[in-house]
């Protein structure tokens, strides 16, 4: 019998995980996860694929209360009671979100921690925001309302790393036991306790997986360059699935997951593997740089545009933040994922170099 083993809610985005026996799955998932989310002074959210201390950050709950420690640092009550009324913009990867400011108190207190200025902010009952392409809404997650993990997929992949890592590496909501590793990929949609689930898509992982939960420092490479060699397919590197809820009730451990609609698994292989198929050689023109390099078909552009020493701003590497963002100007190139772009950005001819490869001899404006 496949069952959920654990539970894990952030109430601020990129902190420390809260394990709960029990949880209310509501429409945004799971209830208080990732409620509290950290901004820079121009609206732009912050996590700990830039500050991996954030995941040193504990929170407990104490009645309406948030309790807050981190290392070095005073303790700090989080009252909802001393929000006021002002909102900010905040800029989640391609999501303008219309948040509540919680308290100048508060801003001070992370802002020492982070030695950055920044701004704390809350996902009231009044914010808005969806799932890309869908109606399902999602509080400060990336991109989803929930994400689950497979221990026996864990177990896989520790069988290959000299070092081994655990669930909370890739900062799951829901852990489970499944029957074989990667059992998960063949879910369409599943039920837990009172809650069913569509199984929307596999999570492409960027180097926040890196980062160890334990003692917040990242390492160089792994486990995402082990993942490389048997998770990739179609310039993603994937681990766990994002779950949609279709319905609100309440999940606890040890409730049995069932497979109510199966579905066929994508082809996975090592990235080098799938590089070496059909390889092409292509131009590729950089007009910011009035540039022309050699490249191929194979190679995200973004990774080419860095062995050929053109500058290309990123920050994720999974096509979620938008930072890489080029203006195709002529040719054609495969598009992996497009969620860091806005549809008016995606009409104008934008792309994301880290999630497209070119497929003819493309011209970009960076």
């Amino acid at each position: 019998m496949q069952t959920l083993t654990d539970i894990y809610i952030y109430p601020i985005k990129s902190v420390k995980a809260i394990n709960q026996p029990a949880a209310k799955v509501e429409k945004a998932g799971l209830k208080f996860d990732r409620r509290y989310m950290l901004i820079d002074q121009q609206g732009q959210f912050i996590t700990g694929r830039s500050y991996p201390q954030l995941t040193q950050i504990e929170v407990q709950f104490s009645k309406k209360t948030l309790i807050v420690n981190a290392p070095n640092m005073p303790s700090l009550t989080i009252n909802p009671a001393h929000f006021g009324q002002q909102t900010k913009n905040a800029q989640l990867w391609s999501d303008n979100v219309n948040a509540l400011h919680c308290h100048e108190d508060y801003d001070q207190w992370f802002s020492a921690f982070l030695q950055k200025k920044c701004q704390l902010v809350f996902f009231a009952e009044e914010t808005q925001r969806l799932v890309k392409n869908t109606n399902a809404p999602v509080s400060f997650a990336d991109g989803y309302p929930l994400l689950l993990i497979n221990q026996t997929s864990v177990e896989q992949l520790n069988a290959r790393l000299t070092t081994p890592v655990t669930a909370l590496h890739f900062r799951p909501n829901i852990v489970v036991k499944g029957d074989f590793p990667f059992v998960e990929d063949s879910w369409s949609r599943i039920k837990i306790g009172e809650v069913e689930f569509e199984v929307s898509k596999p999570c492409s992982r960027c180097i926040f997986i890196n980062v160890d939960p334990k003692t917040g420092i990242a390492d160089q490479s792994e486990p995402l360059l082990t993942l490389s060699k048997f998770r990739y397919s179609h310039g993603n590197i994937d681990f766990g699935q994002n779950l949609i809820p279709l319905n609100e009730g309440l999940i606890r451990a040890g409730d049995e997951v069932q497979v109510i609609i199966a579905q066929g698994a994508r082809f996975y292989s090592a990235q080098d593997d799938q590089q070496e198929n059909n390889k092409e050689t292509l131009a590729i023109h950089y007009q910011g740089s009035n540039v022309t390099t050699q490249g191929d078909n194979q190679q995200l552009l973004l990774d080419q545009a860095e062995q050929a020493g053109i500058d290309i701003p990123y920050s994720c590497r999974g096509g979620q933040c938008g930072s890489c963002k080029v203006k195709l100007i002529e040719g054609e190139v495969q598009v992996l994922n497009d969620e860091g772009l806005s549809e008016e950005e995606i009409e104008q001819g934008y792309i994301l170099a880290c999630s497209c490869i070119p497929t003819s001899d493309i011209s970009i404006n960076h």
